[in-house]
């Protein structure tokens, strides 16, 4: 089905017209999370600063790289569009640039599993363990790191001759009007959509099962009575829940997104309106999770009203 209103929600100018300003936002929001995390982390957390640093960054370059970087029109579900934004500025090409957006997501997944990988290691596990143990925790995250940079790149290197693409894609969205394929930067990432969805659906299928693994081994030890003691039980519940938090509250904006996402691709469903403002929600994932830490970890919390407030440090 191809919808096509020729509304302001439609065109090409609508996302930046609300990213690009959103992130003269991020870019503060961003830095004073990121400044926190490294340098107010209290000693008792220090074995999971990296881990929080990490998976901070790896959200807020998504978050960048959508509303500055490389503002996203994609005629989802077609493979095919452009991108506006400072890479586009600079010369980098559309197809590299989609290569690092889906990249940029695999990232941001494999910063989360990391995380709970480390939690599940050091209080499922336990901290003693041996250096062979130590070689292959690294191995394993690594390759996972490894495998964001380069499972999508047996797309990136084949993309289809651009005019067959054009037809093809033309024919397969007939209401989009000719002046968005006489684009300039206009790109056809990939015709064959089947392969393209096996390789990200198979990719966000292992790192979500290995996060919901980890979570559950969690969840499971923490309801347990294996603490050593009831302060360090505390500790360890009340710290866990508030990444819960900072993880979960992002996530649940961007279900929808991905959601209609999904359904586009499996019912071969076209609404302009509907990419551009899903791209928007998207967007916001890491502004909203760099947020809610610097809320939910007491910390982080009391750090920022300390250089804001200054009568709370009184206090």
């Amino acid at each position: 089905m191809c919808n096509w209103r020729n509304s302001t929600f439609e065109q090409e100018t609508f996302a930046p017209s609300i990213l690009h300003k959103l992130a003269i936002i991020e870019v503060p929001i961003h830095s004073l999370a990121g400044y926190v995390v490294l340098f107010k982390t209290p000693t008792r957390m220090e074995s999971v600063k990296w881990m929080m640093f990490t998976m901070h960054i790896c959200g807020a370059y998504l978050d960048l790289f959508l509303s500055a970087l490389s503002t996203q029109f994609f005629l989802l579900p077609a493979a095919a569009g452009h991108s506006q934004g400072l890479y586009t500025y600079i010369g980098v090409p559309v197809k590299w640039q989609a290569y690092m957006f889906i990249s940029a997501i695999c990232l941001a997944g494999v910063s989360i599993l990391g995380f709970f990988e480390s939690r599940y290691n050091a209080l499922v596990k336990g901290r003693g363990t041996s250096i062979l143990k130590v070689k292959k925790r690294l191995f394993y995250m690594i390759g996972h790191y490894i495998y964001a940079f380069v499972f999508i790149l047996p797309i990136t290197f084949t993309p289809p001759e651009q005019i067959t693409g054009k037809f093809y894609v033309r024919a397969m969205l007939p209401c989009v009007p000719q002046e968005i394929f006489d684009h300039p930067d206009f790109f056809v990432y990939a015709l064959d959509i089947t392969l393209l969805t096996w390789i990200i659906g198979t990719a966000a299928f292992i790192i979500t099962g290995e996060c919901i693994y980890f979570f559950t081994r969690i969840v499971l030890y923490l309801s347990s009575t294996k603490a050593k003691s009831q302060k360090t039980y505390k500790l360890q519940l009340h710290f866990f829940i508030a990444l819960t938090i900072q993880i979960s509250i992002p996530l649940a904006v961007v279900i929808c997104p991905i959601g209609y996402i999904v359904f586009a691709f499996v019912a071969s469903y076209f609404d302009q309106a509907l990419n551009n403002i899903s791209l928007n929600m998207m967007a916001m994932h890491g502004l909203i999770s760099s947020a809610v830490m610097l809320t939910v970890h007491k910390p982080y919390r009391e750090a920022v009203l300390g250089m804001f407030c200054y009568k709370y440090l009184a206090e």
